[in-house]
């Protein structure tokens, strides 16, 4: 022995390891123990080093593999020291973490079988060290072979690994046979051990049909040891699965050879289907219609992105993203602050992820600790362990990490947000798709959109089986292949207009998966069959201009985020600042041939468009650019420029977009009784004011007419009024006693004008209530009063929407006083602009009695003197 071996006493305790794990020394594995097999575990430690007299903090023991059945393999095993024990993500099972330190050989009288058996100790035998500690003979270099079966990015890595470690840390990682793995645990001689590997990888390289170095033969060299019980059954290097270069069809090798460039980025079941599919294609004629379709599929597995991500994927800096969303979006205040929010939530969680990665390298990796044994670099090690494939994941040494079952977690190693699916809701034309393109550069994401109207087949999604004529992959896959990159920023636009279940099946259903971040790390697409595709690192962003249409299931996997219309001002901002230069520049002009004053773009956002966005409004702008674009070339093809006038006043508005389409809404200036300003909500939006008229048909019978395109939600507000008033009719001095219908021998009618507009909605019955207690009592309503709030047939008014647009549009027809539900307080304070608060004044009501009296004060109240009676229904 070197003088760098560790000090063992002459006894050790011996722990059973089950496959497909093997301990070498320098190395670490991590094994799930019960408590009372913990328990045993450490006693048994215990007394060990009582009986040798050494220090009990060591925790030496030996690990010895086992098979299944717990039999032991042969006479070797890994003297060990516990490094560290935790308990794991379930709550029965400690996970305890050991460090190989040398080669140890058992006496032949150990018993063939070895387990954990509480309350039995474990069992404690003597052992030997190797005699040799040095290569015999020459040694043959692995850099070579290994560099054909790494990333290029780990080549210089690799050179900083001691020779005598790298043999144990390639076999580890590169997911060898663990038949393989315990037989090079028998093998204390370095040369062996490096001679060994080089045969097995060797042997790697002949199945994946890679060439060797120029320098290294194909034939692999005699086994050290032909009667070992632990043989590796590698492939014949006569019959290779995958044919070599040589024997490909000459269409076919592009592909091998990008396959080979793109080794390291695909996934373990995409290099196994690459691998089988090439191995058919060599052998299918090429006249067969199967040799086309297999190979097109080929093509799709090597264009996907895989593993690789976008490099500008780093660090997201807030004040920037603030800034940038200031400077492309005017309004939506409410869905900027989202927006930031979002933004830091995701650079704190990706931060925290990294640290706690850097952490998980520096416990995990061996330390030097003076004793003379090689240390690995935490990097390095952490880019090889990266190369496990996932059903050899639990081989890999991860302090902290209980084994787990492929498929039940996915792989670590890569930061997946699981935050929410942001739904941004809102009518045509307000910019979520913007907003979502402001994101994506944020995040330094690349951006894809999916456009779901009129999605109604699930294959669309999900792709078509490769059985089928054409068959092509869904819209994720074609999107990730578009992109190149495995984490972009993929916005699903009209998410509300997916076609529902029906023959060709529910393709809301099939965007269920997608949306989870607990399912799409292994998403199947139809058309990849049995190969998954991560989707934990696409972040999604959904658009929608209603929320009714949408699936309740997929709904909940989303965050709506509501994107309500601009108003007045904002459009006149967003038409100064983003949409006259923008059609300026379209139409050939520049800022010094055609000017838009502000007046003129408020004449067309207020008579020529009624919408929630701005296209209709960019499009009358460019109708004024196209004007003075012909204006300009005529003057200069005449040479009269000096007389072209750039100016676009508001006459020139009326001249060239003809007749105002709208007309303003402005109150009237004097209210008869029965007549009351109501405010609506128009569902493009915007708001204005609604008068409400009843009057009184003589020669009728009681009954309520109701004339203007009403809706039944509407005439159930009407009904009720009604009901209402009658209820109260004597505490209003309507009737002089509780049995006198005041409608006696007469209709009372009520009508909303503009019939050709259909209105619904309950939002008019405290409206409707006033117009009728007005009529009545032959009150007038100030003109400069407008009330909304819906009443309850117990007179309690309720809250309802639509808040900020009803009011923006009071304030523009000149109302300077609202009454408005108590709770849409909140609705006020929040959302309208601090001018408009402070040039109107607002009453809040939660009943009818108190909207009564807001508006003509306690003098409503009067019967036969003016005592105030509560009505008895």
């Amino acid at each position: 022995m070197s003088s760098t071996t560790p000090f063992l006493p002459s006894t050790l305790p011996l722990l059973p390891l089950p496959p497909p794990q093997v301990l070498y020394p320098d190395l670490r594995v991590t094994l799930p123990l019960k408590p009372s097999h913990l328990a045993v575990v450490l006693s048994s430690i215990a007394e060990n080093a009582q009986n040798q007299k050494i220090e009990d903090g060591a925790r030496l023991v030996g690990v010895v593999p086992v098979a299944e059945s717990e039999r032991r393999i042969g006479r070797w095993a890994c003297a060990a020291r516990v490094r560290s024990i935790s308990k794991s993500k379930d709550e029965d099972t400690y996970n305890i973490t050991l460090e190989g330190l040398a080669r140890i050989r058992l006496p032949r009288s150990l018993p063939p079988v070895l387990s954990i058996l509480p309350p039995t100790p474990l069992s404690t035998s003597t052992f030997s060290l190797p005699l040799t500690d040095h290569a015999s003979g020459p040694i043959p270099d692995l850099l070579p072979i290994a560099n054909r079966l790494l990333p290029p990015q780990l080549h210089s890595r690799t050179e900083a690994i001691p020779p005598t470690v790298l043999p144990d840390l390639l076999v580890t990682v590169l997911g060898v046979e663990w038949e393989a793995r315990v037989e090079l645990l028998g093998l204390p001689d370095p040369g062996d051990r490096i001679r060994r590997v080089r045969e097995i990888l060797l042997a790697i390289l002949a199945s994946k049909g890679i060439d060797p170095p120029p320098d290294t033969s194909l034939k692999p060299l005699v086994p050290t040891n032909p009667t070992s019980t632990a043989l590796i059954r590698r492939p014949a290097t006569a019959q290779p699965s995958t044919p070599s270069k040589s024997q490909t069809p000459e269409d076919l090798q592009p592909l091998e050879t990008l396959r080979d460039r793109r080794a390291a980025e695909l996934s373990r079941p995409a290099r196994t289907a690459i691998d089988r599919e090439l191995a058919r294609l060599a052998k299918i004629p090429q006249q067969s219609a199967e040799y086309g379709v297999a190979k097109t599929y080929v093509e799709w597995l090597l264009a996907l992105p895989w593993k690789r991500v976008t490099t500008l994927d780093t660090e997201v800096d807030l004040e920037q993203a603030r800034k940038r969303l200031e400077d492309d979006h005017e309004g939506l205040e409410k869905v900027k602050r989202r927006v930031v929010e979002y933004l830091a939530v995701y650079r704190l969680k990706k931060q925290l992820y990294l640290e706690q990665l850097q952490k998980r390298k520096q416990i995990s990796m061996p330390t030097n600790k003076g004793d003379g044994r090689a240390a690995l670099e935490p990097s390095t090690a952490d880019d090889l362990l990266e190369l496990i494939p996932p059903d050899g994941r639990k081989a890999a040494e991860q302090a902290g990490d209980a084994p787990s079952v492929e498929g039940e977690i996915p792989p670590d190693g890569v930061f997946r947000d699981k935050g929410p699916i942001l739904l941004l809701v809102g009518p045509p034309g307000v910019g979520k798709t913007s907003i979502a393109r402001s994101l994506a550069a944020s995040m330094g994401r690349k951006f894809h959109r999916i456009s779901l109207g009129g999605v109604r087949d699930e294959a669309e999604i999900r792709g078509h089986r490769r059985t089928y004529v054409g068959a092509l992959p869904g819209l994720l896959v074609q999107g990730l292949r578009k992109v190149g990159v495995s984490n972009p920023l993929i916005l699903l636009d009209e998410l509300d207009k997916v076609g529902t279940s029906n023959f060709h099946g529910d393709p809301s259903a099939a965007l269920l998966e997608t949306l989870d971040p607990a399912q799409n790390w292994t998403f199947h697409d139809h058309y990849l069959g049995d190969v998954p595709l991560d989707l934990s690192q696409v972040t999604f962003v959904a658009t929608a201009n209603t929320t009714d249409t949408i699936s309740p299931p997929l709904l909940d996997r989303c965050e709506v985020i509501e994107c309500s219309g601009y108003v007045m001002d904002e459009k006149v901002r967003i038409a100064t600042r983003f949409l006259v230069p923008k059609q300026v520049k379209e139409n050939g002009l520049t800022t010094d041939m055609v000017r838009i004053g502000e007046e003129a773009v408020f004449k067309v956002v207020t008579d020529y468009t009624r919408e929630a966005g701005v296209r209709s409004l960019e499009r009358e702008i460019g109708k004024l650019c196209r004007t003075k674009a012909v204006e300009y070339s005529s003057a200069r093809d005449k040479g009269q420029l000096s007389g072209y006038q750039p100016e676009i006043s508001v006459a020139d508005v009326e001249r060239i977009l003809g007749v105002a389409r709208f007309d303003q809404e402005v109150r009237e200036e004097v209210h008869r009784p029965g007549v009351m300003t109501g405010l609506a909500y128009r569902g493009s939006g915007t708001g204005g004011i609604l008068l409400i008229e009843t009057t009184l048909v003589p020669g009728g019978k009681g009954r309520l007419v109701l004339t203007g395109s009403l809706g039944d939600v509407i005439k159930e507000s009407a009904e009720l009024g009604l009901t209402w008033v009658k209820a109260h009719a004597v505490q209003l001095g309507i009737a002089s006693h509780a049995h006198e219908d005041p409608l006696k021998d007469v209709d009372l009618h009520l009508h909303l004008p503009s019939g050709a507009v259909k209105k619904d909605g309950p939002s008019a019955g405290v409206g409707m209530v006033l117009a009728m207690v007005s009529l009545l009592t032959g009150r007038t309503v100030p003109s400069t009063l407008a009330v909304t709030g819906e009443v309850t047939l117990r007179g309690a008014v309720t809250a309802v929407g639509g808040i900020k647009e009803k009011v923006l549009g009071a304030h523009r027809a000149g109302i300077t006083k609202v009454i408005l539900p108590k709770r849409n307080f909140k609705d006020v304070q929040a959302d309208l602009p601090q001018s408009t608060r402070t040039q109107m004044s607002f009453a809040y009501v939660g009943t009818i009695e108190e909207a009564l009296e807001e508006v003509w004060g306690r003098d409503v109240w009067t019967v036969k003197g003016g005592a105030r009676v509560e009505a008895r229904l």
